[in-house]
């Protein structure tokens, strides 16, 4: 009894109960253990096997042991799937991020949210895995500084406290100089092109619009066209009020919105209109912004007038100025001096201080700026952008166009209205030349399109005609240089244009009319009958023929048929054609040139004249003088030989025209019918 008390056991039997039952609870915490590990590397390595299964999807009592048998294995796998698919739409979502930020300017940025978005996600789901086991667990921690991580990143990336490499993109040009607009292209070799509009709103040579949005990354772009204010447009139709009874102020308003810039303003003593009141307007309703408009306003009394204290004339434009002086019955003089400060049309100075006691009048000097003085520089060479931005400084306008050149390279100035040195003032228009580069031979589909093109760029070409079997008529054979090759202008260019398959001749002389235009239907040529009076040959038989049998030419091509006839009265008149025996294949060699010249020919055919061609206002369809010259070129050659000569001058227009429109003292005019020769030369003149 002793020893069983000792022990703390009331048997033997009590003892053993007790240590298998701690024995048990021992093998069951190592199953519980086996479990978990097995479970952690099913999370770490995503290799679980199939016949792995968790014992912990339940709670136990204390003293009860789950078996493989109690574990509900739908839930695990439920589980499972949904976690597995969390983790594909996280690894999908973030390199989406990846692979979308090639073509983001943050690209940087963008990767690195997302490696960081991937790891929250990940370490979330490592934890969620452990907290399904444990209620505490280090994977939580983990995932909350991941968390913070990407807040603690986002918020340094968007305060710009850190900041991150971007890619090169389009910035927003709008309202921005072209120069810098152009400088930017340059330094990003995009190719650009500019066109200029009239704008009210946007100053002159600032960009009205792009075509490429801004922030397109610049490596995805070849080229981009701005859109470039040219100023307000003075030839614009307004509506003006009649503004008589009004106060002179309120009508200088509507001159500054309306941009009148042709305006006079005469004072009169009026001793019974109240001073300043407009008396007299010249013109009223719609008109255009440089129409001359005169205002006669009443000075009132003279004798009522006192001196004024002078204010400040520095920088006022000559119109407010002279107002300024004429209403207060003030005497003046203007004198022009260059000046680098003050804008061209805008006072310099006054012969008297700001502040003085100025009486009516007494006479005062302004001095008025033309500008600056405008030393050309060498404009041979330069880069377009350097030309652009020396034009806009300078406020200068530009009229350029351009040709190919083989020595001197795409992009630079060939040639130049003004020389270096030469002294200019603002607002002169310079013409400049920009070269295209070498000439290089494209590839053409049709001759129509050759011919527009080696027109537009005045290269001499020759064009002769061959028969071929396999191509159709009309159709590009070859030309003399092959595409991409480099053109030497001063040689020329041969076009070698089908004719279509060869027909032979036949002989037609002493067969009947009928027997001839049957055989001409089968062939496929033209043929013409005139009557010449014969004693010798069957009346309704052919003399001769125009064109010798044996001769070949083209489907569709004319012979004329002399037919005899027995009466003298029944001649074809003005029929003088007889056999040609020259060789029929002289047709076939006729050539052209820009310049007019008649090629290698050797025909001593008269000029032809082309009566009635319409010149068409749809040839005039844009504002570039340059443009509708060439389309005017080709569609007069068009119309009759590429042997008639057509240039063109630019004059600025008196009456108003538009910009590219044919000028009101050219010798041709839009909707009107005119005679053209061949190797004459006739010159329009449009609107600069």
């Amino acid at each position: 009894m002793n020893q069983n008390t000792n022990n703390g056991y009331t048997s033997r039997t009590e003892k053993r109960k007790i240590e298998e039952e701690l024995e048990r609870k021992n093998l069951a915490k190592e199953k519980e253990m086996e479990a978990k590990r097995q479970e952690l590397k099913e999370i770490i390595f995503d290799n679980a096997s199939s016949n792995k299964k968790s014992i912990y999807k339940r709670e136990l009592p204390k003293n009860e042991v789950q078996s493989e048998k109690d574990v509900p294995k739908k839930k695990t796998t439920a589980t499972n799937i949904i976690l597995s698919f969390t983790m594909v739409i996280a690894l999908a979502f973030s390199g989406y991020l990846i692979y979308d930020s090639f073509n983001q300017v943050n690209q940087i940025y963008q990767i690195i949210n997302a490696i960081l978005i991937f790891l929250v996600i990940l370490s979330f789901l490592i934890a969620f895995k452990r907290t399904y086991h444990y209620k505490k667990t280090k994977a939580t921690v983990l995932t909350a500084l991941c968390f913070i991580g990407l807040m603690v990143f986002n918020g340094l990336a968007l305060t710009n406290i850190i900041t991150l490499p971007k890619q090169e993109a389009v910035p927003n040009f709008n309202n921005e100089t072209l120069s810098k607009a152009l400088e930017w292209a340059e330094a990003n070799n995009v190719k650009y092109e500019h066109s200029f509009e009239y704008s009210d709103k946007i100053e002159k040579y600032n960009i009205i619009s792009q075509d490429v949005k801004p922030e397109t990354l610049t490596k995805n772009i070849d080229k981009i066209n701005f859109e470039v204010s040219n100023g307000p447009d003075y030839n614009k139709e307004v509506i003006i009020s009649n503004m008589e009874s009004w106060n002179i102020d309120e009508a200088v308003e509507v001159i500054d919105e309306n941009f009148l810039n042709n305006v006079t303003v005469n004072f009169e003593e009026n001793n019974e209109i109240t001073r300043d009141t407009i008396t007299e307007q010249s013109k009223s309703g719609n008109m255009k912004r440089n129409d001359a408009l005169t205002l006669k306003v009443s000075l009132g009394n003279k004798d009522n007038l006192k001196p004024i204290t002078l204010k400040e004339m520095k920088n006022m434009s000559v119109f407010k100025a002279t107002l300024y002086l004429n209403r207060n019955a003030i005497d003046y003089e203007l004198k022009y001096e260059f000046s680098n400060k003050i804008s061209k049309g805008k006072v310099i100075k006054s012969s008297v201080q700001k502040g003085t006691k100025v009486s009516p009048g007494e006479k005062i000097t302004l001095t008025i700026s033309k500008g600056k003085k405008i030393v050309v520089p060498e404009l041979k060479n330069m880069k377009m952008s350097q030309i652009t931005k020396w034009i806009i400084e300078n406020n200068l306008k530009i009229n350029y166009s351009d040709k190919y050149d083989n020595k001197i390279k795409s992009g630079r100035v060939i040639e130049a209205t003004y020389k270096k040195g030469d002294i200019i003032e603002e607002d002169t228009t310079v013409g400049i030349i920009v070269s295209k580069g070498k000439l290089k031979m494209p590839k053409f589909n049709n001759i129509t399109d050759f011919k527009i093109w080696a027109d537009k760029y005045e290269i001499k070409y020759e064009i002769k005609e061959e028969f071929n079997n396999d191509i159709k008529k009309g159709d590009i054979i070859k030309f003399s240089v092959e595409t991409n090759k480099t053109i030497n202008p001063d040689e020329g260019i041969i076009a070698y244009v089908s004719k279509g398959k060869a027909i032979e001749v036949p002989n037609f002389v002493g067969k009947s009319k009928s027997e001839i235009q049957k055989t001409c239907n089968e062939l496929g040529i033209n043929c013409t009958f005139v009557n010449e009076y014969s004693s010798s040959v069957k009346e309704g038989n052919a003399i001769s023929q125009s064109i010798k049998s044996g001769e070949k030419i083209a489907k569709g091509d004319t012979i004329q048929i002399n037919i005899a006839t027995k009466n003298k009265n029944n001649v074809t008149s003005n029929t003088t054609s007889k056999p040609n025996t020259s060789n029929s294949n002289s047709s076939s060699n006729s050539s052209s040139s820009s310049s007019g010249s008649s090629g290698t020919g050797t025909s001593t055919t008269p000029p032809k004249t082309f009566n009635n061609i319409f010149i068409q206002t749809g040839w005039l369809s844009s504002t570039d003088p340059n443009t509708n010259c060439t389309t005017i070129k080709t569609n007069i050659r068009n119309l009759t030989s590429s042997k008639v000569n057509i240039t063109c001058t630019t004059r600025t227009s008196i009456d108003g025209r538009a910009k590219g429109k044919i000028h009101e003292d050219s010798p041709y005019q839009a909707n009107k019918k005119y005679s053209f020769t061949e190797n004459k030369t006739y010159t329009f003149i449009l609107v600069s």
